[in-house]
């Protein structure tokens, strides 16, 4: 992989990370489910794992495409997640052979 593919993915990842956080975040000011401290153990816990899934997932996909994460991702408050289950220009992985 390209130094220039990878930097984009980490920054794709970076970006998904602030908007899921923001989400937890707004929730906790609203009083909901999380608070800070739940935050702060997410990063702990789960900031990892989700960086190194992610970092595979999306190495099957072209600069182009990536491209296009990035972009949907700031232009909304959504995280990867969300991006890649809902947006059909995105296949989660793909098909190793026909059945």
């Amino acid at each position: 992989m390209s130094q220039i593919k990878a930097d984009l993915i980490c920054e794709i990842i970076r970006r998904s990370q602030t908007n899921l956080l923001g989400k937890k975040e707004t929730a906790a000011v609203k009083g909901r489910e999380c608070d800070e401290q739940s935050v702060l153990e997410w990063i702990m816990n789960n900031a990892a794992e989700y960086r190194s899934s992610f970092m595979a997932r999306l190495e099957n996909y072209t600069m182009t495409q990536l491209g296009e994460i990035l972009k949907a991702l700031t232009e909304s408050s959504q995280d990867l997640t969300e991006i890649l289950e809902t947006v059909p220009a995105y296949p989660k992985k793909k098909a190793d052979c026909c059945s």
